[in-house]
């Protein structure tokens, strides 16, 4: 069932804001000590509209299941409907966002099942597409690869969810790309946001975000010997804690088995 809560998060909310929201946007508290997603103040378009929502999503800002209304949402962001509208679109087709005939537009919520799905192809495919990827780890593509792994550390460093969530996902999209295998790398996207909004739950059970860092340059080590084998079986260990995760992204984590994935 949807919650159904407006877009205004309480002042108790002990989510902490990203500092690294899109341009253009603001957040503060209101006087009621409310948290308002503030007035974009660039060229509004819906792809605008989209990131500032995007990234209120991801960071937990708007919870998995939280309903979208979008005359508060307008008027919190100084836009008109339009744009709006077409942002919610973006965002649905995304996978981040779910749209209730005669109801609304709500904050999706990843179910346990979902990401059991998700974690037994990646364990198939994943080593495939390491396997195909591993001729291009070199110039251009390690360059890429490692800068990754270097804005994770920065996002660690900072404390910052949403930044460390976004490099943990350009590594694997990384390797997805340098495979050269078109349908793997259009499965990698059919899953992302979803993986994303889990993500941005379940990094919250590591105690520290330098342990995210540390698992995926272990796992650029294993890919650095070829070995195979080995990367097959990293790669399942890897990945292993999202078939064990919580009912839904808005139930809590207890942090005794985190997802590395």
């Amino acid at each position: 069932m949807v919650n159904v809560e407006s877009t205004t998060i309480r002042k108790d909310n002990p989510m902490t804001l990203s500092p690294n929201r899109p341009p253009g946007s603001t957040v503060g508290r209101r006087e009621d000590g409310d948290i308002s997603l503030g007035r974009i103040h660039q060229r509004t378009t819906p792809g605008t509209v989209a990131g500032v929502l995007r990234t209120a999503i991801l960071d937990g800002t708007l919870a998995p299941g939280s309903q979208l209304r979008e005359a508060h949402i307008a008027a919190d962001l100084g836009v008109s409907r339009a744009p709006l509208r077409e942002a919610l679109s973006i965002l649905a087709d995304e996978g981040l966002v779910v749209k209730i005939a005669y109801k609304g537009a709500f904050v999706a919520e990843v179910s346990a099942k979902g990401m059991a799905e998700i974690a037994s192809l990646r364990k198939r495919l994943e080593p495939y597409a390491i396997e195909l990827a591993l001729p291009r780890l070199s110039g251009a593509g390690r360059t890429k690869i490692v800068r990754t792994l270097q804005d994770m550390a920065r996002g660690a460093d900072d404390g910052d969810l949403t930044r460390t969530i976004d490099a943990h996902m350009s590594f694997h999209r990384v390797i997805y790309e340098l495979s050269e295998h078109g349908l793997l790398l259009d499965l990698w996207r059919s899953w992302e946001s979803q993986l994303q909004l889990f993500l941005s739950a379940d990094h919250q059970s590591f105690p520290d975000l330098h342990d995210v860092v540390a698992e995926h340059e272990r796992l650029l080590t294993i890919i650095d010997t070829g070995d195979l084998e080995a990367i097959t079986r990293e790669i399942d260990r890897h990945v292993h804690g999202s078939t064990d995760a919580a009912p839904a992204a808005t139930a809590p984590f207890d942090g005794s088995q985190p997802s590395n994935a």
